[in-house]
């Protein structure tokens, strides 16, 4: 037992590092967002828009790739998409300036980042844990990539600033190369940890079970799918507006670039050490439903993001660094644990990596247009258009907060059939 454990919390590792390094680039903005404006030479909109053509190619490639993602093995999906990612990195370095070729190097990184790779990897973590450990199971796993993208996020920092001493090109440069190395080193990490059976939290007759053409159909009429992918809907948009508070800090509240950058680095990344293994253990010991702790992830989403419309500029340093660190515990109480409620609502573990690549396809669709929006708001309102943004997250988490009650629900009557079933 102690020694599967080893082996589980292995190849959390692996998978961790594999999907903190995978999408630190094409979501570099949540902290370097001046850095990137003044080195590509991009409007705010133009920024935005890399978001918006990353999404679409995202949409096109998931559902195929949970049919993928559910047919083949994991780990050659996964090291494939990881290899190719190392690659667009390398490319970026040296086609930055180009915005032309950052769209297209951005559409790329949608194939090496979502497609197969994304619903392989998720059910991938889904099968390490049973059906009463997936909260924590998740959770950990957030912590272990969070604990990666923060430690690679720093690495580019501290690169940019030595490296480039003053030449904000050649600090640009450096760290983005440094993503590709340490995208390589992710994976070989894959490719030594990850065993080719990694299923140890599904029965003899899920592992031997093969998807069909109608167990792909049917997956789109469990209702628990759609349920998840409000929840995914909810956490992406939150996730967008909080982006935003990287550049409200210093344009409107008065924080340093650097400060709000690393303060936007430690939220991206960092709270995942707290928010994803905290919302885990809340799901599975506190209270025993991952359902229930979404519902208390989504209402502190909905009060540390709307405790910006009444904060003044000049706060206190302190106070506003505490309260942009909440709002990214808040998030990650809700992203740590929002696939592994899936056995709670009745989604079976042989069409996993389709249901994740439906919930994912509905729940990314923010990220094809808020980030152009906001970036739009922010060219024609100026500062005002941050006051749009929040409140536009504030009412995302009213709706996430009615959908996590409906998932309560649901899961009550998932367990009602079960249990019918069993007498």
């Amino acid at each position: 037992m102690a020694k599967n454990n080893v082996k589980r919390f292995l190849l959390l590792f692996a998978l961790g590092v594999a999907y903190g390094f995978m999408y630190v680039m094409p979501y570099m903005k949540s902290s370097f967002y001046d850095q990137m404006i003044a080195a590509m030479g991009c409007t705010n909109a133009q920024l935005g828009s890399l978001m918006t053509y990353y999404t679409i190619a995202l949409t096109i490639s998931y559902l195929p790739g949970g049919w993928i993602g559910d047919k083949f093995n994991p780990k050659p999906v996964l090291l494939a998409s990881i290899f190719g990612q190392a690659i667009l990195s390398f490319l970026f370095m040296f086609t930055y300036q180009s915005y032309t070729m950052a769209v297209i190097i951005w559409c790329l990184m949608a194939l090496t980042g979502g497609f197969a790779f994304w619903p392989s990897l998720m059910k991938g973590i889904r099968m390490t844990g049973t059906d009463e450990e997936q909260g924590r199971i998740f959770g950990i796993f957030e912590a272990l990539n969070g604990c990666a993208s923060l430690l690679l996020s720093f690495i580019m920092l501290g690169i940019m600033a030595i490296a480039g001493a003053g030449d904000l090109v050649t600090g640009f440069k450096s760290a983005v190369a440094c993503m590709g190395g340490l995208s390589i080193v992710s994976g070989l990490l894959i490719l030594f940890l990850m065993p080719k059976d990694a299923t140890y939290g599904a029965t003899e007759e899920e592992k031997a079970a093969t998807i069909t053409v109608r167990d792909y159909i049917d997956t789109f009429k469990i209702p628990g799918v759609w349920i998840m992918a409000i929840l995914v809907w909810c956490y992406v948009t939150v996730s967008a507006v909080a982006s935003y508070l990287t550049p409200y800090s210093t344009n409107v509240l008065g924080m340093s670039a650097v400060l709000a950058a690393s303060i936007g680095t430690i939220r991206t990344y960092g709270c995942r050490l707290i928010g994803g293994p905290l919302g885990g253990f809340l799901a599975d010991k506190a209270f025993h439903s991952v359902s229930k702790e979404q519902v208390l992830g989504q209402l502190a989403c909905l009060v540390t993001l709307g405790v910006f419309l009444i904060i003044p500029s000049g706060i206190n340093g302190t106070v506003l660094v505490i309260l942009l660190l909440l709002v990214g515990v808040a998030m990650f109480l809700c992203k740590g644990t929002y696939f592994s409620v899936q056995p709670e609502l009745g989604i079976p573990t042989t069409v996993s990596a389709t249901a994740v690549s439906i919930a994912t396809l509905i729940g990314y669709l923010p990220d094809m247009f808020v980030h152009t929006m906001f970036g739009n708001w922010i060219d024609t309102y100026g500062n005002a258009g941050y006051s749009r943004i929040i409140i536009y997250g504030v009412g995302t988490c009213v709706l996430g907060a009615v959908a996590a009650i409906i998932a309560v629900r649901q899961s009550k009557k998932v367990r009602e059939r079960a249990e019918g079933a069993a007498v």
